[in-house]
């Protein structure tokens, strides 16, 4: 059946956008606080061709929230501006609008777009995901020592998966998130085709090497393994196997207990909460959404996602403080449940994603931040949503 243009319009500006997601860092643009992506112009081209449709969305949920959420966002605001204002870093108001960006485009193609091209874009990320995937297992066989990053201000990585994300870690929870999106076809996918891509995904999962994601993989597999035994011990033993057979060069990265990771995150993050104990304003209401003890310059050449704490909840700590995290809990607990009764497996994606942001904050890192925001945003409406 032929497409409405209105909706083959739509289509193409969604596959644009994943596939300039699918370059990762690659689409990398350097600026003062921090970074700009190439896909979130295509978001605000997106969201200017439905921009009836987004105020309208906009304006009618502003309507029908709940006092706790008007009151968060209000605290929100005004921490973010204060900040701003106070110190003359204009970057967490720019992280906070890129934030509502990413979350008000996926809210909107949850209620506008229509069922069909919700899968289609779901297929999109999928296939995104997947060419991530290739890409990692390329960039390991024939580029394994990606040292010479250092000099742009990444970390130094030698024999581990990073593909286009330039990061283990970040990369590791796109390939589980992939892996959640693959398993969710279930039979609408040739069985042969998913088997080949459970086993891609694993052996580059293994190949990145990242606790994290190795931790969040691991919850993930456990509460799939009642529902999908074969596809899960496949996908587990795919993994093992790879991991023990990937050669282990000298060097602290392929060392799985190595310290020194762990005790700079956890310095970083002490660092974050300077000064909180002895300031009762800040342990109520945080410094503001995306604050860092790092003044924002020309020359700051640092990653934004590395600017913030690697936890995420010293992250909301920080930036909100207990009274926005109390107002945020019945928020995120409301919304996890609709998540979870229209599809599980998503839902426990989302678990696995939170168990990784324990140690790098990856709920906001800008491409996982954008996958699973869209990933979300393909779930189905109920009748009583419109």
């Amino acid at each position: 059946m032929k497409l409405p243009k209105s909706l083959n319009k739509e289509v193409v500006l969604l596959g644009v956008l994943i596939f300039i997601l699918s370059l990762g860092q690659l689409q990398r643009i350097a600026v003062p606080w921090g970074a700009q992506y190439a896909h979130e112009l295509v978001l605000f081209f997106y969201l200017f061709t439905k921009r009836k449709v987004y105020a309208r969305i906009l304006l009618k949920t502003w309507k029908e929230s709940r006092t706790n959420t008007k009151i968060l966002v209000a605290l929100i605001i005004s921490g973010v501006l204060l900040q701003s204002f106070t110190s003359g870093d204009q970057r967490g108001l720019l992280l906070t609008f890129r934030a509502f960006l990413y979350t008000s485009t996926a809210w909107t193609i949850y209620l506008s777009v229509a069922t069909k091209q919700k899968e289609l874009l779901r297929l999109f990320l999928l296939t995104s995901g997947v060419v991530m995937a290739i890409m990692g297992v390329i960039q390991y066989l024939f580029l394994p020592d990606m040292r010479f990053l250092a000099v742009l201000g990444w970390d130094d990585h030698y024999y581990r998966a990073i593909g286009s994300m330039l990061d283990p870690n970040y990369f590791g929870i796109l390939l589980v998130l992939t892996l959640a999106n693959l398993w969710s076809w279930g039979k609408r996918i040739p069985a042969k085709l998913t088997i080949a891509l459970t086993v891609l995904l694993s052996m580059t999962i293994a190949a990145t090497i990242s606790r994290a994601t190795f931790l969040a993989v691991t919850i993930f597999f456990v509460t799939q393994f009642l529902r999908n035994k074969k596809i899960v011990s496949l996908a587990a033993g795919i993994l093992l196997i790879t991991l023990l057979a990937l050669p282990k060069p000298t060097g602290e990265g392929v060392d799985l207990l190595r310290t020194s990771s762990i005790n700079s995150r956890i310095s970083h993050d002490q660092e974050a909460l300077g000064g909180f104990e002895l300031n009762p304003i800040k342990m109520l209401f945080g410094t503001g959404l995306f604050s860092s003890v790092h003044p924002s310059t020309f020359a700051d050449k640092s990653i934004d996602h590395g600017l913030q704490a690697n936890n995420i909840f010293v992250f909301l700590y920080q930036g909100i403080g207990l009274v926005g995290m109390l107002l945020l809990l019945p928020i995120l607990l409301k919304d996890y449940k609709i998540v979870y009764q229209k599809e599980h497996i998503i839902a426990f994606a989302l678990v696995a994603l939170l168990v990784h942001a324990q140690f790098n904050n990856s709920f906001f890192e800008p491409i996982v931040f954008s996958y699973w925001v869209l990933l979300v945003a393909t779930l189905k409406k109920t009748t009583t949503e419109k």
